[in-house]
């Protein structure tokens, strides 16, 4: 089996990072781009006479691993452990359930010697810190200090702190790729969004174990009005798409198939332990059954590529279940394997994957939704953008207004109205930007933080999977990927040496507390502000000034004009100390 450059990058990036001693790696790439097949090629790239063992998170998934293990290893005997079924001692890999292994006193897994083990992976690695795989590892020596085995974890988990706690389990994210990195590369479909409001009120459920209450979310959000809204939303975006939609619970998932049935639309209701469910799938992915309504079966290991529309009809908290939610629709089309040269042949049979975010009203809890997965605000509306459009022009606001919060802006289309409706000079940096670095650093809406400088170069520091501080960037042409900080003292502290050694020339204008921040404002500032016809402060400082001339300046509109313009900004901001243009004017 072929693999793709950056399946193949993960592995080499394995490999060289267990000859440092890297022992247990965590491999993070968004659902659908094949981690499958990263870890069934593992042992080409380990290829020693230990056996291997995939640990795989429900008894159903194990066939699956076992069939791609198998085309990928045609030499190598794949075994299954689970159940009824033993794997042989002389399987060279075992596919083995964590129900089945994991229980404590498990014969099964005792029988499985660890000296003959050398590699141990661990599908959908989200779920690693729980006691069943706990067991496993331990049994294996794996979280020993002077353990020699490699323990190779793959999830989908996002570029957040959903899974801190994995820091327990594994040293270091040895490769990842966002999703968004994805969907421009082609690996993946871009992801149409609409927002339909539910209007149901979630204050009054609680948490548990870190996501809404089951029960009373239910009661919450299964009314018929609600579904109504939801059966109407897609009607009116989404109408005729193959379709997956995630509720609450199975009668949730039945009551919102009969709103759609009532409606005309071929829908059904799917849950675990349902007897027809089987046909169920299979009726859904040859196109007889259009909306497939389910609680709790489709949020992993479910591959069709054909659905093109995803239907968030259950509100979580957790931006890992969203993910995984989303990555059911984003699967390119079987046979293709990059989209945009498939576009480039005209062979595209599926161009996006519409995301219907069912979004509900709640001044208590923080909802997960397509546009916070993303990295914009939490109740940002696409409006039937594409999610790749969306960043975009978020980012081109937030660079025009860096100091101004858009995580708070209702509308895509409003952004750059609702950036201006904050007070021009009003400056604003977050209390742990003060505390640990004396630069200019502003908190973006998914909570990183970020530093711009000359020629579009940007400087990020944020939190990983592993609850560690990151920093991602570049200074002058030098790219900067650096990570396992244990605090975000020591991530500013890392990130502000890295600009003071690379661009130290760039120091004095990104110091918070620069002189010529408080310093009068020049005659040619004041000068060029009229031209533009700008709002001019009241004892107006350097800063505010430079600050207002900046936004100007990063508005497309320049043309033949702007080597002039750039020139004026040059003599009006004379001092080299405050040649602010250098840092504001990037663009």
């Amino acid at each position: 089996m072929d693999l793709r450059p950056y399946q193949h990058e993960a592995l080499q990036r394995s490999k060289a990072k267990y000859a440092e001693g890297v022992t247990r790696q965590l491999i993070a790439l968004p659902t659908g781009t094949g981690k499958t097949v990263i870890f069934a090629s593992i042992s080409q790239y380990f290829p020693d006479a230990g056996r291997t063992l995939v640990l795989v998170h429900r008894e159903e998934l194990a066939e699956q691993a076992a069939d791609k293990l198998r085309r990928c290893n045609p030499g190598l005997s794949v075994g299954i452990e689970m159940a009824e079924r033993h794997a042989s001692s002389n399987d060279r890999i075992v596919v083995g359930s964590v129900q089945t292994l994991g229980r404590k006193g498990s014969k099964r897994l005792a029988a499985l010697d660890p000296a003959h083990f050398t590699k141990i992976i661990c599908d959908e690695a989200h779920h690693s810190i729980a006691q069943s795989y706990l067991t496993v590892f331990d049994h294996f020596g794996l979280r020993s200090p002077d353990n020699k085995k490699l323990l190779l974890g793959v999830t989908a988990t996002p570029n957040r702190s959903d899974g801190s706690a994995l820091g327990q389990v594994y040293d270091e994210i040895i490769y990842q790729m966002p999703i968004l990195q994805a969907i421009r590369q082609g690996w993946l479909t871009d992801v149409t969004g609409y927002k339909i409001s539910g209007q149901a009120n979630l204050d009054d459920v609680h948490t548990l174990g870190g996501d809404f209450k089951q029960d009373e979310l239910s009661g919450a959000v299964n009314t018929p009005y609600r579904n109504s809204l939801v059966v109407k939303g897609w009607l009116d975006n989404a109408k005729d798409r193959q379709t997956v939609a995630f509720t609450v619970d199975i009668q949730h998932a039945k009551d919102l198939a009969t709103a759609f049935q009532e409606r005309g639309v071929t829908a059904l209701a799917v849950w675990g332990d349902d007897p027809d469910r089987a046909d169920k799938l299979t009726a859904h992915r040859a196109g007889h059954i259009k909306v497939l309504c389910n609680c709790a079966v489709l949020t992993e290991g479910y591959d069709d590529w054909r659905i093109a529309c995803v239907l968030m009809a259950k509100p979580t908290k957790s931006q890992l279940l969203f993910v995984q939610m989303c990555g059911r629709g984003l699967r390119i089309p079987e046979g293709i394997d990059n989209l945009l040269d498939a576009k480039a042949r005209g062979l595209v049979v599926k161009e996006d994957c519409v995301l219907l975010d069912v979004v509900d009203n709640t001044n208590k809890h923080s909802l997960v939704t397509l546009a916070s997965v993303f990295g914009l605000g939490a109740k940002t509306d696409l409006n039937g953008r594409t999610v790749t459009h969306a960043v975009k022009v978020f980012n081109e606001v937030q660079l025009q207004h860096p100091n101004v919060d858009l995580s708070k802006a209702p509308d895509l289309d409003k952004l750059e109205a609702f950036a201006q409706q904050v007070d021009l000079f009003d400056i604003k940096f977050a209390a742990e930007v003060i505390a640990y670095s004396k630069l200019q650093w502003f908190k973006a809406a998914d909570g990183s933080y970020n530093i711009y400088l000359p020629d579009k170069e940007t400087i990020k520091v944020y939190r990983d999977q592993l609850d560690k501080w990151a920093i991602l960037g570049d200074v002058k042409g030098n790219h900067i990927d650096s990570g396992q900080w244990g605090s975000i003292d020591q991530a500013f502290g890392f990130a502000d040496e890295m600009i003071n050694l690379y661009a130290k020339e760039y120091v004095t204008l990104l110091r918070r507390d620069a002189t010529w921040h408080r310093e009068p404002a020049t005659a040619p500032q004041i000068g060029l502000l009229k031209r533009f016809k700008m709002p001019i402060k009241e004892g107006m400082t350097r800063r505010e000034a430079q600050n207002a001339i900046s936004k100007y300046m990063r508005r497309p509109f320049f043309g033949k004009a702007e080597g002039v313009w750039r020139a004026r900004l040059r003599l009006a901001t004379a001092d080299p100390r405050t040649s602010s243009w250098l840092y504001e004017s990037s663009d």
